[in-house]
């Protein structure tokens, strides 16, 4: 994101607003606290997941994850809402149920607890 809106002082949500307004994207800013961003609309904060989650890959879930959502009619918006939630629940299942550990973390723990993680939203 420093590549696309250069080394600024301001926060991740001020950052995420000004881009969005430049932009008419859907962004999701991954990290401690996960911002989605849309123009127009309020910013949302993701509070699940943990720091194991900075690994090669789970980002590429995290598409696969919100490409899914959207396939099934979500808005852009709630489709990297729903799919950071989800994905960083899946985290945490894998965590708290599987004993898995945060240096441990694998994308495929992310995947196998994902089923588990949507059960929660119904």
């Amino acid at each position: 994101m420093k590549r696309l809106a250069g080394d600024q002082k301001s926060s991740r949500a001020e950052l995420a607003k000004r881009f969005t307004s430049e932009f008419p994207v859907t962004l999701l800013l991954k990290g401690s606290r996960t911002v989605v961003a849309e123009s127009g609309k309020s910013i949302s904060y993701n509070t699940t997941g943990n720091p194991g989650m900075a690994t090669g890959g789970m980002g590429d879930v995290l598409t696969g994850v919100c490409t899914a959502l959207l396939g099934q009619n979500l808005s852009l918006f709630d489709g990297a809402r729903v799919g950071a939630w989800a994905c960083g629940r899946a985290a945490e299942l894998a965590i708290f149920n599987n004993r898995e550990s945060q240096q441990s973390l694998l994308p495929r723990d992310v995947l196998t607890n994902l089923g588990r993680a949507f059960g929660e939203l119904q």
